[in-house]
């Protein structure tokens, strides 16, 4: 009778431990999404400032010229919104944000140069067509697909790392 007891007392252990493991499964895969669409979010904005901005400024200047500039309003945009609301590194320690600042752009630079670059290429190539009525918006949405994805995975394994920064739950 003991034993049966305390085969009844192991089995509900294990369920106990079973669903706690699976609620915090739960809680980190939610919390693995919630961070990949608050990233999508900023990122579909921040694209939407990057069209905007070089549908505005290729107008009036050269393509290559209009492309640099919105890629740099938008870097400054990107790290204060992922910084702040995507990985929430909330520390504005002097170092912390220069070390952050630092990596983002070196980051954002290689991607940066190959935006410049690559966009005229694929419009040389014959993804020329206008879109919208703007000159080479074709290329540069094909190229702002593709680094996206780069830009994801380098700044959550390089710039906002959880073991270097605060984050919300810390706090």
């Amino acid at each position: 009778e003991d034993l049966i007891r305390n085969m009844d007392f192991l089995q509900k252990s294990c369920s106990v431990l079973r669903f706690s493991e699976e609620k915090e499964m739960n809680a980190k895969s939610s919390s693995k999404y919630r961070e990949f669409i608050l990233y999508t979010t900023v990122g579909v904005s921040a694209t939407a400032i990057n069209w905007i901005t070089y549908s505005v400024l290729v107008a009036f200047v050269p393509m290559i010229i209009a492309n640099a500039m919105s890629w740099a309003i938008t870097v400054i945009y990107t790290f204060v919104t992922n910084k702040i609301y995507v990985f929430h590194s909330l520390s504005f320690e002097r170092k912390i944000v220069c070390k952050e600042l630092i990596t983002f752009l070196a980051s954002r630079g290689i991607t940066g140069v190959l935006e410049v670059v690559a966009q005229p290429q694929l419009y040389a190539m014959g993804m020329d067509q206008p879109l919208f009525g703007v000159e080479g918006l074709e290329a540069k949405i094909t190229v702002c697909v593709i680094l996206s994805i780069i830009n994801y995975i380098s700044t959550k394994l390089f710039v906002f790392r959880e073991n270097d920064t605060k984050t919300m739950e810390s706090i």
